[in-house]
């Protein structure tokens, strides 16, 4: 016999409890928060209003994964590493002061698929995904392609008009969820995984590691310039992303051909795919299909996604790792530079904040005076910890006393007092 499952809706009525104006018992509780307001209900009669709540504003941080990463070590006296972690008082600070600015509703740290590839490769995976989710609070980035894809579309809409391309770096467009809103308390998210992504994520990542490795050599020998190796980094997307595409095209066709079964990776839509045929209905409905090809040749010859920001950054960011190879540095890159530059470059001009490591950071900052990016995003590393935990703490500072009254009453009492643990990471402390 199956077990009995019961549910009691009066479950989901949860505190803090006020008196009710209709029964005069304290059972007048949260039952759901809207974003812009909220509603009480009364586990007694089920009375239930409504209550609005103000405008809120939240900071965008993008946390790597590597901080969650010894955030949950941390937290997890089994987890390999915990007690190096736990011997470093940065880390449960961290903790701790990321974690009441998001509950002020101050501070938003929304998760992106470089946290789920990243986790999916470590043996503490659900863990981390509970970490991450734990500050995103259901809120996500799109994915880096997506991105990217966005600002290409603006900028074919700016060279179509004849006008300079203008972006708006509005986190908005890029989030899925509510971005400046009440967080409910009660969010739900979904795991799956394909069969043989979690190889294909090493087997890619270890192919793109090689292949910067070999680019590193080459600008030892070389030593060129930051400008040099920065119009060669910048110039060179459009006819790389062309050339990727039909070499795709000529792999999946010369395995047909030869009666074989191509790999699912090579029969999905790439990256390179998706750009070209959003491109190709843009030219299409421009000119028609007649005189489209000319137009889009046309396009892409001129070189105008070259100009696209994630690829100024992203070429801003190599040609400052080229010239430490250029100034006998001899460690080469490690597996996480690709994906630290990917990351960097689609999700900085839409962020007030981003906790990267220490590499990540000194590329940034190493980007000589003349080639500076005219972003506000403040970049913060475990080397100048203190000052990202002071960031945070002005921002927890800047909560009013009626801010943190509302809080109290949706989310319960102590709104400033610091977390101890995470739901599912490690063991509950209570």
């Amino acid at each position: 016999m199956s077990p009995t499952i019961t549910f009691d809706p009066r479950d989901l009525i949860m505190g803090p409890f006020v008196l009710c104006h209709k029964c005069g018992v304290e059972q007048f509780g949260i039952l759901s928060v809207h974003g812009t307001y909220y509603t009480r209900r009364c586990r007694n009669c089920w009375h239930k209003s409504e209550f609005p709540l103000p405008d809120i504003r939240k900071k965008i941080v993008y946390i790597d994964q590597f901080a969650f990463s010894n955030i949950m070590k941390m937290l997890s006296p089994d987890a390999k590493g915990h007690e190096r972690t736990a011997s470093e008082p940065f880390w449960k600070e961290l903790f701790e002061t990321l974690g009441v600015v998001c509950h002020l509703q101050l501070v938003v740290c929304p998760d992106s698929k470089q946290h789920q590839y990243e986790s999916l490769t470590s043996a503490f995976y659900k863990s981390l995904k509970r970490t991450y989710e734990h500050f995103s609070g259901g809120l996500s980035f799109y994915a880096s392609e997506d991105i990217t894809r966005k600002q290409i579309a603006r900028l074919t809409e700016c060279w179509l008009k004849k006008e300079p391309a203008i972006f708006n770096f509005d986190a908005e467009q890029i989030i899925r969820g509510k971005l400046h809103e009440w967080a409910d308390r009660i969010y739900i998210t979904v795991d799956g995984v394909l069969d043989g992504l979690v190889e294909d994520l090493r087997t890619t990542r270890n192919e793109i590691h090689k292949g910067l490795q070999e680019v590193f050599e080459i600008w030892q020998r070389e030593r060129k310039s930051y400008k040099e190796v920065f119009e060669a980094e910048k110039g060179a997307y459009t006819r790389s992303l062309v050339q990727a595409h039909w070499a795709q095209q000529k792999k999946v066709s010369d395995a047909l051909m030869l009666g074989q079964m191509p790999s699912l990776n090579d029969i999905l839509p790439s990256q390179q795919y998706l750009v070209l045929t959003q491109l190709q209905y843009t030219f299409d409905d421009a000119f028609g299909k007649a005189e489209s090809p000319r137009a889009m040749a046309e396009f892409l010859r001129t070189g105008v996604m070259n100009d696209a920001p994630f690829n100024v950054i992203g070429a801003s960011l190599f040609a400052s790792l080229s010239q430490k190879a250029a100034a006998g540095q001899k460690r080469p890159p490690n597996q996480g530079t690709s994906n630290d530059v990917n990351m960097l470059s689609t999700l900085l001009p839409y962020c007030d904040a981003m906790f990267v490591d220490n590499e990540c950071r000194a590329l940034w900052q190493d980007i000589p005076r003349e080639y500076k990016l005219p972003y506000p995003c403040a970049l913060f590393s475990p080397n100048i910890g203190d000052e990202f935990l002071a960031y945070l703490r002005r921002i927890r500072d800047s909560a009013t006393p009626e801010h943190l009254k509302i809080v109290s009453e949706i989310y319960g009492p102590d709104p400033l007092k610091a977390p101890r643990s995470i739901h599912g990471v490690g063991k509950r402390r209570m």
